[in-house]
């Protein structure tokens, strides 16, 4: 939340950043097909644009008044439970109004790109891809803006409807439905983490109100004990500790963290666009959002602020060393994805909460970039993905190489330091120096953070030059590669300004002792206030060390990573494959997390549904007692039909006979 002296402002101009993209996904939805592709595209670029121009004008807005406003557009109670109710209610704030210019900016961008992309469906394809696009960016806004929990996890679910929809777009081929499928129920696991948290808060706060839980959150000590409610023997700490894990949770599913990182690289599957809106700018930062939106509920749990940055340092070293071996360029950067979100939680985990979203920002803008050159590059090499079959592109694209090749370099800050390199050197030397809760409670968590955030930039840094000198270096190494050729303007327009914001965008990290220093840190501190007092985060003083020795890093590995892949060092990576064949095939086949998965939990869940499904549904249920039941009744009617089958003879013989018995049985007692 805002700093408690901003004003709060009512808006409700808000919700246009809402309904504007619904609105387009509503109308092409219906009448696409019928609309024809120029107006389908026009509906859904154009609500876009309007999207972002509301953002903007909403953004300034919050720099009026000494400590800034904060917009809100009160909405109507959505539902009640007990003395609890939630509203429609949204908040634009310094995290939000980020966030929203980030989504909405970048996702038209990439409206834009998609428009060409993905010309060559058929009219129904279209449209209906461009419907998901705008679904997808009306629920973002959701989760972003909403005023509480419950809003926020209705976005929540939105976009990983929209996400199962974009990657199993092609759903006709098995495979990509498959990834689809696997995308969706591995988020499932991880909400249910989220309803965890929120439930827990909702005992504990009795409401999930952003402002309210600020306010109720600040008057709290985390070793005061909880009197009432399913709570109550616990300590704050405690209980804030096993909240927070919830949402933490799923973090890791929404935003690809150990353990439930698998379903990002095969989300690949869907359209290029998708990869670059869904799994770079927006949806995959969803879960650095919440713990962000959230710091104030963090900051009282060190325990968990622990969690969130050791997770965060493992997954990016993680996700490097697999992106060493990976020859599918749009593998390399999924990969690469979700070891920058292992550096954006180091950030938001350590307490060096602006340099986390700052991270996000920026890597919204890089790997935006870096996603849809990639599709340039495949659109140009007739969808060929594998970059051992390009080569000798930069001569063949060279507005694709060169954005290209500007976000390669914001990313390493190989050679030139640019945005990525000073948003991602801020959270290592943030952990490094890191003086809150956290770091009083577990003191070897951000030196670790700092030494397994670094090994990850020095692999990003080499697996990045690696991925550019095998695609635009050298020489053409198959016939598609002499034939690319360079994409429309419809497609490369976007990637020369999403290249553009990720230069500029270096001015909002630049260290404390430089000239607009910590312009980002500065502006969101009023978000995080409440954050960084109760967690006691004290700013270490700006030094040049850390980010000379990260420079220094990036300019070793990143050269390197070109020497051996396009300069003299060639032979070496040949050499390696000879002799650990062993260890380049487990780092090719992702060290085979996703086959122990399979003998971990899938099989023997299955062999469980299959036992249950035989005994407990075939023969228990359906067998004994539904048709059970049945048969019984079949077996009665059955030798009642003996009986009863329409012969009068028949009844009057059964007739007689029941006489006599009776008389003889009257009879016979009246004798006795």
């Amino acid at each position: 939340m805002a700093h408690s002296d901003a004003i709060q402002v009512a808006q409700p101009l808000l919700w246009a950043l809402i309904l504007l993209p619904a609105a387009g996904a509503l109308v092409n939805g219906f009448f696409g097909r019928r609309l024809g592709k120029g107006n389908v595209a026009l509906i859904a670029v154009g609500v876009m644009v309007a999207a972002f121009a509301v953002a903007v004008f909403a953004f300034f807005q919050l720099f009026h008044g000494e400590h800034g406003t904060v917009l809100r557009a009160p909405g109507d109670v959505w539902f009640r439970v007990g003395n609890t109710s939630v509203s429609f209610g949204l908040l634009f704030d310094r995290l939000s109004g980020t966030l929203s210019l980030v989504v909405t900016g970048v996702g038209a961008l990439i409206h834009v790109y998609s428009t060409s992309y993905m010309s060559h469906e058929d009219d129904f394809g279209y449209a209906r891809f461009l419907t998901y696009l705008n679904l997808f960016v009306a629920a973002m806004m959701t989760l972003v803006l909403g005023d509480n929990l419950a809003l926020t996890f209705m976005g929540w679910e939105g976009v990983g409807l929209a996400s199962y929809l974009l990657i199993g777009f092609w759903y006709t081929d098995k495979q990509k439905a498959f990834c689809g499928r696997k995308a969706f129920i591995t988020n499932r696991v991880g909400d249910f983490g989220f309803l965890i948290g929120f439930f827990a808060v909702l005992s504990l706060f009795g409401t999930g109100d952003y402002a309210q839980l600020t306010q109720m959150a600040g008057k709290l000590q985390g070793g005061q004990l909880i009197a009432t409610g399913p709570f109550a023997g616990w300590t704050v700490t405690a209980a804030l500790t096993l909240a927070t894990l919830g949402f933490f949770v799923g973090c890791t599913g929404k935003s690809a963290q150990l353990p439930l990182y698998v379903w990002l690289p095969d989300a690949m599957a869907g359209p290029t666009p998708v990869s670059a809106l869904i799994h770079a700018a927006t949806m995959v930062t969803a879960g650095v959002y919440l713990v962000a939106r959230t710091s104030f509920l963090f900051a009282l749990a060190p325990a968990s602020m622990a969690v969130v940055t050791t997770v965060g340092a493992a997954t990016a070293l993680f996700s490097a060393l697999i992106a060493f071996a990976q020859y599918d360029i749009k593998k390399v950067l999924a990969y690469s994805t979700v070891s920058q979100l292992g550096f954006m939680f180091i950030g938001v985990g350590s307490g060096a909460y602006f340099a986390g979203v700052l991270h996000l920002v920026t890597h919204a803008f890089f790997k935006a970039c870096l996603f849809l050159g990639a599709g340039s590059v495949m659109h140009g090499m007739h969808e060929d993905t594998d970059i051992r079959n390009m080569g000798g592109l930069r001569k063949k694209m060279p507005w694709t190489h060169l954005t290209f090749l500007v976000s390669t370099i914001a990313i390493t800050g190989f050679v030139v330091p640019l945005s990525g390199f000073f948003s991602k050197d801020a959270i290592l030397a943030n952990a490094l120096f890191a003086h809150n809760a956290m770091s009083d409670a577990y003191p070897w968590v951000g030196p670790l953070a700092y030494v397994l955030g670094s090994l990850a930039a020095a692999g990003t840094a080499f697996y990045m030059m690696r991925l550019y000198a095998l695609t635009f270096a050298g020489e053409p190494r198959t016939e598609a590669a002499r034939h690319a050729h360079e994409s429309s303007p419809v497609m490369w327009v976007p990637l020369a300004v999403l290249a553009f914001l990720a230069v500029v965008a270096a001015v909002l990290g630049l260290p404390g002792n430089w000239a607009l220093g910590e312009l980002f840190g500065r502006f969101t501190h009023p978000v995080f206030a409440q954050a960084i007092a109760t967690a006691h985060v004290e700013e270490h003083a700006a030094t040049a060390w850390p980010f000379i020795v990260a420079w220094l890093v990036a300019l070793v590995a990143g050269g390197l990573g070109y020497a051996m892949f396009a300069g003299n060092l060639k032979s070496i990576p040949a050499r390696f494959v000879e002799v650990f064949p062993a260890l380049t095939r487990f780092a090719q086949d992702k060290f085979r997390v996703d086959e122990l998965y399979q003998w971990l939990i899938i099989r023997p869940l299955q062999v469980i549904s299959r036992f249950l499904w035989k005994v407990g549904d075939a023969l228990l249920i359906d067998g004994l007692l539904v048709n059970g039941t049945a048969r019984a009744a079949m077996a009665f009617a059955r030798l009642f039909r003996t009986l009863q089958n329409g012969d009068v003879q028949r009844y009057a013989a059964l007739m007689a006979v029941a006489v006599g018995v009776i008389l003889w049985t009257v009879l016979g007692r009246g004798g006795n």
